[in-house]
């Protein structure tokens, strides 16, 4: 369910019931009977260099409804309105266990705006997403973690048996002929090629 309009604050999804509570002091959601702020409330992966704040989020764009093993999750697009300079490439993810009420807040900025959860080794993961310049932009990172999880409705950074965690890190280089264009590092679940 999209948003287009950005002027929606109540949502029926199945059968749960949605509302977006946005004042200019806070913005607030409430999931069935569960009320709570995004006001003290961070991200699990890094968006900026740190995890960030999601108290920026007035506005939601995508609401979806995820089931998997006969648990049911909602996942919530939230985004600035209006959108502003570098605001307008910032988007905040909720990811809400409904049986736990459990909520997991992932953000991701310049990278695609998609919300999505997989199935990797046999666990229900998120693939959080980061952004990352130099200071003179003639270096790009997009960093891939991979999020799974646990029975309580918890995201938690995915690791190996080493206890590394499972990131795909692709570097491009701009203007600069005279090294690689792109680096691929990898440390994930298959070996990509």
């Amino acid at each position: 369910m999209n948003n287009t309009e950005s002027k929606q604050t109540l949502i029926n999804l199945g059968k749960h019931k949605i509302e977006w509570l946005d004042t200019t002091e806070e913005t607030k959601i409430k999931i069935d009977d569960d009320l709570f702020t995004l006001k003290d409330k961070l991200t699990l992966n890094t968006v900026w260099g740190h995890k960030d704040s999601v108290d920026f989020a007035n506005n939601w764009d995508e609401i979806k409804l995820f089931t998997y093993n006969r648990r049911e999750l909602i996942g919530i697009r939230m985004s600035y309105n209006p959108c502003v300079g570098s605001g307008c490439s910032l988007d905040y993810f909720l990811i809400y266990d409904l049986k736990s009420k459990t909520k997991n807040f992932f953000g991701q900025f310049r990278i695609d705006r998609e919300m999505a959860l997989y199935h990797f080794d046999n666990e229900l993961s998120y693939v959080s997403k980061t952004y990352r310049e130099s200071a003179n932009d003639s270096k790009v990172e997009y960093i891939y973690e991979l999020f799974s999880v646990d029975e309580k409705g918890q995201f938690n950074k995915k690791k190996n048996s080493n206890g590394l965690t499972y990131q795909i890190k692709h570097t491009t280089f701009l203007d600069d002929d005279t090294i690689r264009k792109e680096i691929l590092e990898q440390n994930w679940i298959q070996k990509i090629k």
